[in-house]
C-alpha cells in the first residue's frame, strides 16, 4: 500500500531525526524539506547571475530539498525547476561544485547544530547555512557578497 509506505517513511524519517539529533545535532537536517517562504530570493539570484526567467519563476516554485548524511558528507538533492544533487564534505576539506553554470569552491563545517558552507562563487563570497529552528523548520540562509536571502522549509509530510 503506497499510502502506508509514505506514512511509514515520514514516521521513520522524523523519528530518527529526533532520536539521532540528541547525540549529533546537525542530523536534525536529515530528511525531505518543502519550501514554505522566502525573503530576498530574486535579489540573491540576480546577484548570482541567474537568468531573468529563472529568477522570475523561482519565487513561485515549490522546491523540495532532501538532505542525507553519509559519514563526513552531506548529500543535497534539490527538486524544483530542475533536479540536481551535490555532495559536501563536512570536515573542512575544500570541495568544488557547479552552481548556476559557475564553479563554487568552498569548505563546510558543522557548528551549533547547523551546517555552514563558505567560499567563492566566481569572484563573489558565498555563505550558505542550514539550521533547524524551534518550530522544526529548516532555515536556509544564503549570502552572496552583501545580498542575503532567508528561505524557510517545512518537513515534507
Amino acid at each position: 500500500n503506497a499510502e502506508y509506505g509514505d506514512f511509514q517513511h515520514y514516521y521513520i524519517t522524523n523519528n530518527l531525526r529526533e532520536i539521532m539529533s540528541d547525540s549529533i545535532p546537525h542530523l536534525k537536517l536529515a530528511g525531505e524539506w518543502t519550501s514554505h517562504s522566502h525573503t530576498n530570493l530574486e535579489a540573491l539570484l540576480q546577484k548570482m547571475g541567474v537568468p531573468f526567467l529563472v529568477r522570475k519563476a523561482a519565487p513561485h516554485a515549490r522546491i523540495t530539498q532532501e538532505l542525507q548524511f553519509d559519514g563526513e558528507k552531506m548529500i543535497i538533492i534539490n527538486i524544483g525547476l530542475r533536479r540536481n544533487e551535490n555532495s559536501v564534505t563536512l570536515n573542512g576539506t575544500e570541495f568544488e561544485m557547479e552552481m548556476f553554470q559557475q564553479m563554487f569552491v568552498g569548505k563546510a563545517k558543522v557548528e551549533n547544530g547547523g551546517v555552514h558552507i563558505f567560499g567563492k562563487l566566481g569572484k563573489m563570497s558565498l555563505t550558505i547555512s542550514r539550521e533547524v529552528n524551534d518550530q522544526g523548520q529548516m532555515v536556509l540562509t544564503t549570502k552572496a557578497d552583501d545580498v542575503e536571502c532567508v528561505r524557510i522549509f517545512n518537513p515534507k509530510s
